[in-house]
């Protein structure tokens, strides 16, 4: 590999920081979502080293360093299913769906990012309603705190949104119901 001593420690700080969503692994090669300044997307040929990332980079990268980090730490899913090196996105959402507790950890750190980054709001409101939906699942009050944050900011940002007094309905409704 080409990386620096400096460009690891970054990548281990960006793995304890819990920016590596989800790491996919398909015989000896990982796949994984990162939130760096963007959603990046890092794939990482264990045998070879041979890696990319979807970073102005292109590899060898903090991203790169923090998906090898999550690997040695044993935060993965490995798959045999033929589709995961097209698809590694709907592979980890199968692995999620069957884990909803770290389906909603892994949704909220999505949604925390998407009401920075998210200029439509059309990904904050997807990734609200995944919320509200684990949420009932799971049973786990204490993310309503979060979701209450996010559905203020987005009132604030899409203030002219009808969607915005609707998420905030959907959100009383959950609440009401636990």
């Amino acid at each position: 590999m080409a990386m620096d001593e400096k460009t690891l420690k970054k990548g281990e700080r960006y793995y304890k920081s819990g920016k590596v969503l989800w790491v996919v692994k398909h015989g000896s090669r990982l796949f994984s979502k990162i939130l760096g300044t963007y959603p990046y997307y890092v794939e990482l040929d264990l045998e070879t080293g041979e890696n990319s990332c979807t970073c102005p980079l292109g590899g060898d990268c903090k991203h790169v360093a923090a998906v090898m980090k999550a690997y040695e730490n044993g935060f993965y899913f490995e798959t045999f299913e033929g589709h995961a090196e097209i698809f590694p996105e709907a592979v980890a959402m199968e692995f999620l769906s069957e884990v909803p507790e770290l389906a909603l950890d892994v949704t909220l750190k999505e949604l925390r990012f998407a009401v920075s980054t998210d200029e439509s709001g059309s990904e904050v409101a997807r990734l609200f309603r995944r919320a509200l939906k684990l949420v009932a699942l799971t049973g786990r009050k204490e993310a309503l705190h979060v979701l209450e944050e996010v559905a203020e900011e987005y009132g604030h940002v899409f203030e002219d949104y009808e969607l915005s007094l609707k998420l905030r309905d959907e959100l009383r409704e959950l609440e009401a119901s636990l």
